[in-house]
């Protein structure tokens, strides 16, 4: 199972490396800088408030389904039939509740208009979501893959024409950026449904109040799991724009910036819970161990993470200066500060998800909880004295307490045997990475050159502890994976 997972995952990161990068630093950041950082704020705060009701959307069907059916395979035409008629519902529910918020909280005009294409967009991405959930739990893990770069693919397109022509980019507004998000959305979302309406035939979509109150029973530590993680993850741009009543819009705009890095980083993380999800469920069902999986991952998924927040506290000012045309030494300090949240959110990414296939909600849901209040209380506290900067801090707290939090619980759960050894390598791997990327800031080199030979250092050496092992990830990769 070990080699099926790494060969899938090279795959899926594959593809998402010749996309994702260039969707991000290539078309949202040019976005950012063709329009500005105020004008860019209010899209990332409005963006961050649809997400906060997202959960509407879905009531955590998507992650039981995918759970269900990596299980009972046999239950994907009778799911798909009734859940597609229940998510049109939560569709038009969600949108009524995101707009009576965004009314309760004071937005109107255009930035209303503004909320409502961006819940479609919202709306679009739960049903693709959804689609895709029953792929993976198939473990069709390619084309998963292919469409969850799809419609990041259709907006290079799009607006890589809109930013590169002259005459379109002078005249740039964040309202097309989101007209080309629905656009790449619907079609995704076409492509997705054509692909499992080929496996499981014709079908008819079909309401059932009892089924309805069925599932929303069994989804519903799924809705509030993710509903407690959404809100901690993205409350912090709305309590920004509403603490600071003066500059609120400029300083949501360069925690967007510095915030885009992370998200980006996240990405690959969340590429590994996409795949273990439907691994973990169904080796858990089958009484098979999951120590060696869930221990590989961690540790491939700690590499990068380390790797990325110490290249980007060392060269956080180079890298925002050649990002953005607002750069400045504050907004690489908030750079700086939100980076070290990913050293939490990777362990998230792998024992999160572990708990997650147990069942293990209950524990979960207290986790986030306090999450939130942890998060609520600290940007309350930093925001209106260290503005964008203080909602990083916040942000990193809440993260590496909940990364060590799930790490413990797993633990605790599946009684998980203590390797001193494996503990020890990855401390010693950490503390070198911060060595060898202080020594080699001082060399008088070219900065990317410089970052780009840190980081393949500190990758040569997590190989020589073994902590990497290539004669292992060829052997996972080239051998066949039904063996």
């Amino acid at each position: 199972m070990q080699r099926f997972f790494f060969r899938n995952l090279l795959f899926l990161i594959f593809v998402n490396l010749l996309i994702k990068p260039l969707w991000i630093f290539g078309i949202d950041r040019s976005v950012q800088n063709a329009v500005g950082s105020e004008s860019y704020g209010v899209y990332f705060i409005i963006t961050n408030l649809s997400l906060l009701t997202q959960i509407l959307l879905d009531l955590g069907i998507s992650h039981y389904n995918n759970r269900l059916i990596a299980q009972k395979e046999h239950l994907l035409t009778s799911q798909l039939s009734h859940i597609l008629s229940i998510k049109i519902f939560l569709t038009i529910f969600y949108l009524l509740v995101t707009l009576l918020a965004a009314v309760a909280l004071k937005y109107h005009g255009h930035v209303l208009y503004l909320l409502f294409l961006v819940g479609l967009n919202q709306a679009f991405a739960s049903l693709i979501t959804y689609v895709r959930s029953n792929i993976s739990a198939l473990h069709h893990f390619k084309v998963d893959s292919m469409l969850s770069v799809m419609d990041k693919a259709l907006m290079i397109m799009v607006c890589g024409m809109l930013l590169i022509l002259p005459a379109f980019r002078s005249q740039f507004i964040i309202d097309w950026f989101i007209y080309a998000q629905l656009g790449a959305y619907a079609l995704t979302l076409l492509t997705a449904l054509i692909y499992v309406l080929r496996i499981t035939g014709r079908i008819s979509m079909t309401f059932s109040f009892q089924f309805s109150r069925e599932l929303l029973r069994n989804t519903f530590p799924f809705a509030l799991l993710i509903a407690l993680m959404m809100i901690y993850g993205r409350i912090d741009a709305v309590m920004i724009e509403k603490l600071l009543p003066v500059d609120g819009e400029h300083e949501a705009g360069l925690y967007a910036s510095a915030f885009r890095l992370l998200d980006a980083l996240n990405q690959f993380g969340f590429l590994f819970s996409i795949l273990l999800l439907p691994i973990f469920s169904k080796m858990i069902a089958q009484k098979k161990s999951i120590e060696n999986l869930a221990a590989s991952g961690f540790t491939v998924i700690h590499i990068c993470a380390v790797i990325a927040a110490a290249g980007c506290w060392f060269y956080s000012s180079e890298i925002m200066h050649l990002l953005y045309k607002e750069a400045s030494d504050y907004s690489s300090s908030i750079l700086k500060v939100l980076m070290l949240g990913i050293l939490g959110s990777t362990s998230t990414y792998i024992f999160s998800t572990l708990l997650t296939a147990n069942n293990n909600l209950k524990q979960l849901i207290m986790v986030a909880a306090a999450a939130v209040l942890v998060n609520f209380f600290c940007n309350l506290l930093l925001i209106p004295v260290y503005k964008a900067w203080g909602a990083s801090i916040a942000a990193v707290i809440t993260q590496i307490g909940i990364g060590m939090t799930h790490l413990i619980l797993s633990v605790v759960v599946f009684r998980f045997r203590f390797n001193k050894l494996l503990v020890g390598k990855l401390c010693l791997f950490a503390l070198m990475s911060i060595a060898i990327f202080w020594g080699i800031k001082t060399a008088p080199i070219n900065w990317m050159i410089s970052l780009s030979l840190g980081a393949f250092i500190c990758l040569a050496f997590a190989f020589l502890l073994r902590l990497a092992d290539t004669g292992r990830i060829f052997a996972l990769i080239s051998k066949n994976p039904t063996e």
